[in-house]
Parts: structure tokens; C-alpha cells; sequence
């Protein structure tokens, strides 16, 4: 027993890195066209199955518009008049208790109209609701991607069009 206690802070943290290995930031790319029809915002964290989605969203945005992609530790400084639409991709954790930079993004953004959420969580039935915005929840498994890129960009595009 009293070796288990010794042990408690050595088994969070390897816990909490366990935890935060499996997400990473997205790394950080601007594509901007000549004479751009809108502008689009990309930040929060990534995976496997939402690197794909990024790259797909990126694929079919770049060529008509600005695309930025910005780490999601940037959030603050952001303001959601500066992009016609802003995806914010996250992974829920602790049920999004960890992620500070989003909680005060949304917050400041609250009367926004532009911002558009993936969450993705273990539980594919899970649905989540910040105020008036409603995310796009997905777990990560490969066959939801066509069902979560559809989606996002069915967001994304009534954002653009209404610009």
C-alpha cells in the first residue's frame, strides 16, 4: 500500500503524457490565392483521423480562398470578424476541461455566427452544445471521415455563401 503511494505522482504524470500524446497541434501553414472569395480559419488539435479531414477540408478550400491553419494556443489572440468561416477541431478530454484556450475562445466568440466545431470523443452517440453552437461530434473511426468532411463542409459552405 505504501508503495503504491509513493508511486501516485509518477503514475499521473505518465497518465497525463499518455493523454496528451495522442493529440498534437496542427501544425501551422497559410495557402492563400489571388483574389481569395473568402477567408478560413483551421486551428485546435490533431490525430490521424482528423489530419485526414484537415487535409480534405484544405484540398477542396485552398484554391477558391485564404486557408490558415493556426495552433490552437493562438486562439486568444484571434477574432472571429477577421474569417468568413473558423473550424475548431478538438478531442474531448476530461470532458474538455483541459483544453483552456478553447473554453476562452468560445466565451469570447459567443455572439459569433462563423465558428464551426468538430469534437471528436469515444463515444460515437455523444452530442455537445456551447450556447447556440452546436459541434459536429464524431469518434475517430475511419468509416465516420465521409460523414464528419460532409458535414463540416455543408457548415463551412452555408458560412461562405452567407459572407
Amino acid at each position: 500500500m505504501h508503495q503504491i503511494s509513493k508511486n501516485k505522482p509518477a503514475i499521473i504524470v505518465l497518465g497525463l503524457m499518455l493523454i496528451l500524446s495522442c493529440v498534437t497541434k496542427i501544425p501551422e501553414q497559410q495557402f492563400v490565392t489571388e483574389n481569395p472569395k473568402y477567408t478560413l480559419l483551421i486551428t485546435g488539435v490533431t490525430s490521424e483521423f482528423k489530419a485526414d479531414i484537415i487535409s480534405r477540408i484544405v484540398d477542396r478550400y485552398k484554391d477558391r480562398g485564404n486557408v490558415s491553419l493556426v495552433n490552437m494556443d493562438k486562439l486568444d489572440r484571434l477574432q472571429c470578424d477577421d474569417y468568413d468561416a473558423i473550424l475548431v477541431i478538438d478531442s474531448v478530454q476530461a470532458w474538455s476541461m483541459w483544453n483552456f484556450s478553447l473554453k476562452s475562445f468560445l466565451e469570447k466568440t459567443e455572439n459569433c455566427k462563423n465558428v464551426v466545431l468538430l469534437y471528436t470523443a469515444g463515444d460515437p452517440g455523444w452530442k455537445y452544445q456551447y450556447h447556440e453552437l452546436d459541434a459536429i461530434t464524431s469518434a475517430s473511426q475511419v468509416e465516420d471521415q465521409d460523414r464528419v468532411f460532409n458535414e463540416l463542409t455543408y457548415a463551412i459552405d452555408v458560412l461562405i455563401a452567407g459572407k
